[in-house]
């Protein structure tokens, strides 16, 4: 279990171990939440087809393309 402590100023760093697993980088956003007496972290999805990607899915692969081709229509 990785430990952290809340400075002065209210921040939290997250162990080195974790953002390597879970890819986060400066400048990425994370979505804090809570539930019960528990505060959740979660990297933020940049976008709905980023986090569609995330799924694992092949049928989402590319998507992002043809929703800025659909879009494009419209314009």
């Amino acid at each position: 279990m990785a430990l952290a402590k809340l400075s002065s100023k209210s921040q939290v760093v997250l162990p080195a171990a974790i953002r390597k697993m879970l890819k986060i980088y400066p400048g990425d956003e994370l979505e804090i939440t809570t539930k019960d007496n528990t505060i959740i972290i979660r990297k933020a999805a940049a976008s709905a087809t980023e986090e569609l990607d995330a799924c694992g899915s092949d049928i989402w692969k590319g998507y992002d393309n043809e929703l800025d081709q659909a879009r494009n229509q419209w314009n």
